[in-house]
């Protein structure tokens, strides 16, 4: 996945193959992180900067937790920062040289994705058990939690986040606080 913040040219993509400490990984991460080395990593992401065709930064992030793959979602920008959802946390990464601000346990199991709200300045956070907001600092705001696990999407539509989980069910979480205001079951 390519995404294109200002100048800067950034290159998303599964690693299922990277192993650490590796001649053999079909590339070279300047940084490598993982939010738990007392865990097997499940997942690897890796992320490439380049402006004008020159690399400025690349770095691997290990997932622990639930597994995860690359998508739409994974990666969020608020203007300085990068946001990346790998396994059961989300990181925060300096743009160019990827260098870690912060990486945060956001959920039990897995983080889906990452939505940067910029008209309330915080972070969204899909997951597996919770849906989360978070400062840009990496302080939790707020988690809701639904009956099932939320693995059939979220929308974002004014102050409400619409998620839908494994049963079918329906929430629609205020994004203000967090309060479901209402479940379709």
């Amino acid at each position: 996945m390519n995404r294109v913040f200002g100048n800067y040219e950034v290159t998303l993509r599964d690693e299922p193959t990277y192993s650490r400490n590796s001649a053999d990984n079909p590339r070279r991460y300047i940084h490598e992180y993982c939010r738990n080395d007392e865990y097997q990593y499940v997942s690897a992401h890796g992320i490439n900067v380049e402006e004008n065709e020159e690399a400025l930064g690349s770095v691997v992030l290990l997932g622990v937790g639930g597994a995860t793959g690359v998508n739409e979602n994974s990666l969020a920008f608020d203007g300085n920062s990068l946001y990346v959802a790998a396994g059961d946390a989300l990181y925060s990464l300096s743009l160019p040289g990827l260098e870690l601000n912060w990486c945060e346990k956001v959920d039990f199991a897995t983080c889906f994705g990452v939505y940067w709200l910029k008209d309330r300045n915080c972070l969204l956070t899909w997951g597996e058990l919770e849906i989360g907001c978070y400062s840009k600092a990496g302080v939790k705001l707020w988690g809701s939690s639904g009956q099932d696990i939320f693995t059939e999407g979220l929308k974002i539509k004014n102050n409400i986040a619409k998620v839908t989980d494994f049963s079918g069910d329906v929430y629609e979480i205020n994004l203000d606080d967090g309060v479901i205001s209402s479940a379709n079951t």
